[in-house]
C-alpha cells in the first residue's frame, strides 16, 4: 500500500514515521559503509605500505637516479685518527647501481679509487697502478681503515626491497629543525630471499609534510638480539641542491667504544648527468 500525505495536511504527519526510520537506517547503513572502508584503509597491509613508503624515501633521501658529492671521511680508532676527502659518483640504472669513489686527500692517499658496479668491487692504487678485484677472503676487511667493510658495500641494500617493516612506536615531537613532527620507529625483517647479514634492522625517521628524514639506524646480528652491534646516526639536516637532507652520518660499533666513522657532506647534487664511461677501470685512475 502506498501512503500519500500532503504537507498541508497536519493528519498524514505521522505516517511519515516509517519513512523516517527507514532514511535513518539506510543513513546509518552508509556510514558504517564509511567506518568500515576506514577499517580496511588501516589493515596490517596498508599499514605495512605506509612504513615501506617512509622506509624508503628516507632510504633514499641522499641518492636520486644519480648523484655526484664531496664528502669529507673521519675515522677515529684507538691506534690512528684520519681525515679523507673524497668525490663520489652514484648512478642507479635499471639494471645495477653504479658507484665511483676517488680520494682527494690527504696526499699520501689521492688517488685510490673504489669501483662498485652490480656486487663487483674494484679497488685501484696509483702507487702501483693496479686494479684489484675484491675476493671473499677481503670482503671483511677495512675499507680505507673506516668502520666500513668492503662487505658493507658489496651488499649496500635497500631497506625496502630487502626487508618487511612493521612498526614499533611512534611518537610527535620536535625535530632538528624546531619543527613539529612524527618520529616513527620501524622494525626491519629481512625478506627469506634478501642477500643480507642482519637478523634486524631498527630504523627512525621522522615525518614533516612531505620530507621524510632519517635519524638512527641500529643493527643486530640476530633477529633476538637486545643490543645492536653498531649504530648509524644522521644529522646536520640542511639543504643541498634544493632538498632537505641530512649533512653528516656517523657509525659506531659496540665492540668499540669510542671510536667512529663520520661522513661530512660539503657538496651534493642530485640528477646530474653522468656518463656511464664514468664507471670504468680507465675512469679509476
Amino acid at each position: 500500500m502506498i501512503h500519500e500525505f500532503s504537507p498541508c495536511d497536519p493528519e498524514s504527519f505521522p505516517r511519515l514515521g516509517r519513512y523516517r526510520v527507514r532514511f535513518s537506517w539506510l543513513r546509518c547503513a552508509a556510514s558504517l559503509m564509511a567506518f568500515c572502508a576506514i577499517l580496511v584503509s588501516l589493515s596490517p597491509a596498508a599499514r605495512a605500505d605506509s612504513l615501506q613508503a617512509l622506509v624508503q624515501r628516507a632510504d633514499r633521501i641522499l641518492r636520486g637516479k644519480s648523484s655526484a658529492a664531496v664528502v669529507h671521511m673521519d675515522v677515529k680508532t684507538h691506534g690512528y685518527q684520519r681525515s679523507y676527502k673524497m668525490v663520489i659518483w652514484e648512478r642507479d640504472d635499471s639494471t645495477r647501481e653504479r658507484t665511483l669513489v676517488k680520494i682527494l686527500g690527504p696526499t699520501s692517499w689521492r688517488g685510490y679509487s673504489t669501483l662498485k658496479i652490480g656486487n663487483q668491487l674494484k679497488f685501484y692504487d696509483p702507487k702501483t697502478n693496479h686494479v684489484q678485484a675484491v675476493g671473499n677472503s677481503m670482503l671483511g676487511d677495512s675499507w680505507m681503515g673506516s668502520h666500513f667493510s668492503n662487505d658493507d658495500l658489496v651488499k649496500e641494500t635497500r631497506l625496502a626491497v630487502d626487508y618487511t617493516p612493521s612498526l614499533i612506536s611512534k611518537r610527535v615531537a620536535k625535530n632538528e629543525l624546531g619543527q613539529s613532527a612524527t618520529f616513527y620507529r620501524i622494525r626491519l625483517t629481512p625478506k627469506p630471499t634478501a642477500p643480507v647479514v642482519w637478523g634486524r634492522i631498527e630504523f627512525e625517521v621522522w615525518q614533516h609534510d612531505d620530507l621524510v628524514v632519517p635519524v638512527r639506524c641500529d643493527y643486530f646480528t640476530k633477529v633476538g638480539d637486545k643490543n645492536p652491534v653498531r649504530i648509524m646516526r644522521f644529522y646536520g639536516v640542511k639543504e643541498m641542491d634544493g632538498r632537505w637532507v641530512p649533512s653528516e652520518m656517523q657509525i659506531t660499533v659496540a665492540s668499540k667504544p669510542g671510536e667512529y666513522t663520520r661522513l661530512t657532506y660539503d657538496k651534493l647534487r642530485f640528477d646530474v648527468d653522468i656518463p656511464a664511461s664514468k664507471f670504468t677501470e680507465q675512469a679509476m685512475r
